[in-house]
């Protein structure tokens, strides 16, 4: 039998916590969602400081996002410990764990679209033909391969993304967790992560077209006439299930990270030093009596 992390169970997991703290996630993200566009807009109110408001703006969104990716993951993490509070304490070192991880997330991706993007794009500007309207020069073939490769390189750098992701629940909880130890964590799992992930944002997708589709089709047959109230209905409708489809995908990394770290705290699995982790001085606690077993033994339970 596999030990593998079942990917469904992870989406009813995930489902589950979303729905016994709603309100508490929700306020989290509609905050995130209503400052956001407000710091955009300061360059604009600020046209003899646009420079300035500039860099305030991005300072802001980088605080906001910060914000809502600590205390979101903090909560989902501590809910699946039995505790389920909203900020770490102390709360800054933990957002500023959440920020170097950022970093190194963003660093990494952009590392490997240079180290392959790059080559690949050179290959295919020598290959194939500068004038596509020269029939002569156009191969059809050759352009589908290149394409094909794009979407692989494009998938490499998701399922990278995805694994790396699980970084930023162990930093929001106090847990260092490196780029080797978060390869090594999610080894085997990057497409269950992928599976889990397309599970809740595609039936939102595909109820997001089949109302775009009726809407247009209504209007096109009424004559371009007013919503009337089964749209307005539907579209709050979508709206929620939307919004609860966002928290879902938060709460989603964080049950992937617990897992995980689980997983590999069972006798077999997470043996060797790559499933080592490191705590920054002084930014967590001391392990409660009976926290864990194996490499692990030395987390702390948040309480």
């Amino acid at each position: 039998m596999s030990n593998k992390i079942s990917p469904w169970a992870v989406v009813r997991e995930s489902v589950a916590l979303s729905w016994r703290r709603k309100w508490a996630f929700l306020g989290l993200l509609l905050v995130s969602l209503v400052l956001l566009p407000t710091v955009t807009v300061l360059p604009a109110l600020a046209r003899s400081w646009y420079g300035p408001a500039v860099a305030l703006s991005v300072v802001l969104h980088v605080l906001v996002t910060l914000f809502l990716m600590t205390a979101s993951n903090h909560l989902a993490v501590t809910m699946q410990r039995g505790a389920g509070t909203v900020l770490p304490q102390p709360f800054w070192p933990a957002m500023g764990r959440v920020f170097v991880r950022g970093l190194i997330i963003v660093a990494v991706m952009f590392g490997v679209m240079l180290a392959v993007g790059v080559p690949l794009a050179a290959v295919a500007y020598a290959v194939l033909p500068h004038d596509p309207a020269d029939p002569a020069g156009f191969n059809p073939s050759l352009l589908a391969l290149f394409m094909v490769a794009g979407v692989v390189v494009y998938a490499f750098v998701v399922g990278l993304i995805l694994r790396l992701m699980v970084m930023i629940p162990g930093a929001a909880v106090g847990h260092v967790v490196g780029v080797r130890e978060a390869l090594a964590l999610t080894r085997g799992h990057a497409w269950r992560m992928f599976w889990s992930m397309l599970t809740v944002v595609l039936p939102v997708m595909i109820l997001t077209g089949l109302f775009e589709v009726a809407v247009i089709g209504s209007a096109m047959k009424d004559g371009g006439g007013g919503i009337g109230a089964g749209t307005a209905v539907s579209f709050l409708v979508l709206l929620v299930l939307d919004l609860f489809s966002w928290i879902v995908l938060l709460v989603m990394n964080a049950v992937w990270y617990e897992k995980l770290r689980l997983r590999a705290a069972a006798p077999g699995v997470g043996s060797g030093a790559a499933f080592r982790f490191s705590a920054e001085p002084g930014t967590a606690p001391g392990p409660a009596r009976g926290a864990g077993v194996g490499p692990y033994a030395d987390l702390p339970e948040d309480r």
